[in-house]
C-alpha cells in the first residue's frame, strides 16, 4: 500500500480491494475464508486506522460458499460482483442446469449485509457486444468469470441474445446489457471496460435511457432459460 500511494502521489485511497480468488482449495492466488476473516482484514483495519484507505473489500470470485461465508461475516464495505446478462445468477434464481456458476443471489445476500457492490464483466468481457472484433486499445479476449467455459463460448451464446434488439427492446446489445444490470436494485456502481470515447458515450446514453423495462426482463428471461441445459 504505501509503495502504491508513493507512485499515485497520494496519502490515502477511498477504497482498498482485496483481489485474490477466494477458494478452500490450493492454488495460486487463493485465499481460504478463514485466512481471509483471521489474517487480512486485521491488516485492513491497521490501514484504516493509519488512515490510510476509508473502505476495504473484496472480489466476489472462487467458490460460491465461501463468497458467502465473506458477506456474512460483514467484515468488508464493498464486494465486486460478476453480473451479466450470460449468468444473472448473483441476482436472480437460476436453473440448477444453468451453464454457469451460481452465485446464489450474491448481491441481495451483500446487500443485506450493508454491503456496496460493484458490478464487474457486465459485458462478459466484451462477448456481449456479440461480435468478435476488439478495438486495437482494448485488451485481448479475457478469460470468462463464472460464464462459459471459453470466451468464444460466451460470444456464440450472447449471438442468441439477439431478439432484444431485434424485438426492439434495445438499440444494441451493449445497451441491453448495461440497462440489464442496473435493473437490480442491489447494485451499487458498474465498472465497464471503456476503450473510445465513443464507446464512453454508448454506456452514458444507455444508462440515462434507464433499467430494462419489466416486459423486458421477462424477454431476458425467456433466452436465458433456452441455455439451461446446456454444456458450460
Amino acid at each position: 500500500m504505501d509503495a502504491s500511494l508513493q507512485r499515485l502521489n497520494r496519502e490515502s485511497v477511498d477504497l482498498f480491494q482485496l483481489h485474490n480468488t477466494i477458494s478452500t482449495g490450493k492454488g495460486d492466488r487463493m485465499l481460504a475464508p478463514k485466512v481471509v476473516l483471521e489474517e487480512v482484514i486485521p491488516a485492513f483495519e491497521l490501514l484504516k486506522l493509519h488512515g490510510k484507505t476509508r473502505f476495504c473489500g473484496f472480489t466476489a470470485v472462487g467458490e460460491t460458499p465461501a463468497l458467502h461465508t465473506l458477506i456474512d461475516s460483514r467484515a468488508f464495505d464493498t464486494a465486486q460482483v460478476s453480473f451479466n446478462l450470460l449468468n444473472p445468477s448473483a441476482g436472480a434464481s437460476v436453473p440448477a442446469n444453468y451453464p454457469a456458476q451460481d452465485y446464489g443471489q450474491l448481491l441481495a445476500r451483500a446487500h443485506a449485509a450493508n454491503m456496496g457492490t460493484i458490478g464487474i464483466r457486465v459485458l462478459a468481457g466484451g462477448a456481449l457486444s456479440a461480435s468478435a472484433e476488439r478495438h486495437p486499445n482494448a485488451s485481448p479476449p479475457p478469460d470468462p468469470i463464472g460464464s462459459a467455459s471459453t470466451y468464444n463460448a460466451d460470444l456464440e451464446r450472447a449471438k442468441r441474445l439477439a431478439p432484444l434488439v431485434s424485438e426492439g427492446h434495445a438499440a444494441s446489445l451493449v445497451e441491453a446489457s448495461l440497462r440489464f444490470v442496473i435493473a437490480n436494485p442491489a447494485l451499487t456502481t458498474v465498472l465497464i471496460g471503456i476503450a473510445t470515447v465513443e464507446q464512453l458515450e454508448t454506456a452514458i446514453a444507455a444508462v440515462e435511457r434507464g433499467p430494462l423495462p419489466a416486459a423486458a426482463l421477462a424477454r431476458v428471461g425467456a433466452l436465458q432459460a433456452g441455455f439451461a441445459g446446456e454444456p458450460r
